[in-house]
């Protein structure tokens, strides 16, 4: 059976669509809590109020850097006392994704309550620019394959013309690189059905277009 693709033009071009993608196991979270404490009117030093935040933020998962946000003094109906409110944040290994809230709960005291967990198991904005140009590349590296490939089947040389990156037809969020974010659970299973939480799916689509060269190769 004859295999070869026959082109005659001088300017022919090829024009396909390559994927690349990368499934990553969710491996840490990002964890925000809102801490209401319950302190003196007449405490100005903020220092001492973070302290007391922060050390119930160590009871709930030690050995993580919080960050907090900027103290929120509001009224409150116990004369002589305010509420302060703040959000912390932080990043924390996926191994302490459970129970959350009744944990936050058990780290609590009186006059200071950790509410309002919010887990969000997405990659880091680091991580994945950097699987996106980990991506590219991978792209071109095909292309540079399929241009020996088309030219033995139609005894033609090829050039890259133009490789458009990011192109629609994936579901998913889109990164400011064109890729798209997705849920990663069904390439993490197991033969026996016990997948990785938290897994995401990264996806770049790329256009490709391949221009024939002269006969000269020029």
């Amino acid at each position: 059976m004859n295999d070869k693709i026959y082109l005659t033009r001088q300017d022919d071009t090829l024009r396909y669509r390559a994927i690349a993608q990368r499934t990553w196991p969710g491996t840490s979270f990002a964890s925000a809590f809102r801490s209401a404490l319950l302190a003196s009117a007449a405490q100005k030093d903020q220092s001492v109020l973070i302290r007391q935040i922060q050390a119930a933020l160590d009871r709930f998962i030690p050995n993580v850097e919080w960050g907090i946000s900027t103290l929120n003094r509001g009224g409150n109906q116990t004369v002589g006392y305010e509420q302060i409110n703040v959000t912390a944040v932080a990043r924390i290994p996926g191994t302490q994704n459970f129970n959350l809230n009744e944990r936050a709960h058990l780290a609590s005291r009186e006059g200071l309550t950790l509410n309002n967990a919010f887990a969000d198991c997405s990659l880091p904005v680091s991580v994945v620019d950097r699987v996106v140009q980990e991506l590219r590349e991978e792209i071109v590296k095909k292309v540079m394959f399929d241009l020996a490939e088309f030219e033995r089947q139609t005894g033609r040389k090829w050039r890259i013309g133009d490789v458009e990156f990011g192109v629609g037809g994936h579901s998913g969020s889109r990164t400011a690189k064109g890729a798209s974010r997705s849920e990663g659970y069904g390439d993490l299973f197991d033969s026996e059905g016990e997948g990785l939480s938290g897994a995401e799916r990264i996806s770049l689509v790329a256009e490709i277009t391949l221009r024939s060269l002269p006969e000269n190769g020029k």
